[in-house]
């Protein structure tokens, strides 16, 4: 079974993991580290991106570096669309190609997904606004003006919750996260 697990930052999908991963035995697969992955020297993700920007987004030992490049996108919304449209399909590809055989299989992404074939369902994790501002300002140590930028630019609850098969809630306890999940699997 493949299930694709969506939800902001702050929702708690670190945890969610965790859980899936130590009692239900998944395989996990979080699109953000496929992408790093990708990003390494000479695989498709680097080459294709330093095809489009040259050495400008690397560093002195020829990394990309992403915070150079995420520099860029941030002011030019042009080449976000543009790297997206190289990015994620390579992501979509090497995700694919990770996902096991009569396993549990979790894809993790905070995105909305490009294509939804591979999965059997997908898990919108719901943690109301205020929880998830108040774990981030614990965990991260992040203002308040600055996750609430952070939150403008990912999806809207009701993106998530328009493509979701089962809305599983975070806004307890960790045995209740536990709980939700063990439902979910039912």
């Amino acid at each position: 079974m493949n299930i694709l697990l969506l939800g902001g930052i702050g929702s708690g999908k670190s945890e969610a993991l965790k859980i899936l991963r130590e009692e239900h035995f998944a395989n996990i697969i979080e699109a953000d580290k496929v992408a790093h992955f990708l990003y390494e020297k000479d695989r498709a993700g680097y080459t294709a991106l330093r095809s489009v920007f040259g050495d400008i987004i690397l560093d002195d030992k020829k990394n990309i570096d992403r915070k150079k490049l995420g520099d860029i996108l941030y002011y030019d919304k042009e080449k976000l669309r543009l790297v997206n449209s190289i990015i994620h399909p390579l992501v979509y590809k090497e995700i694919k190609n990770r996902l096991l055989e009569n396993r549990l299989n979790v894809v993790e992404q905070a995105l909305m997904p490009d294509n939804k074939d591979i999965y059997d369902e997908i898990w919108y994790l719901h943690t109301d606004h205020e929880i998830r501002i108040g774990r981030l300002m614990l965990s991260r140590g992040l203002e308040k003006e600055r996750i609430g930028q952070i939150i403008a630019k990912q999806p809207k609850e009701s993106e998530f919750e328009s493509i979701a098969d089962k809305i599983i809630q975070n806004n307890g306890s960790r045995s209740e996260l536990e709980k939700n999940i063990r439902e979910a699997l039912r």
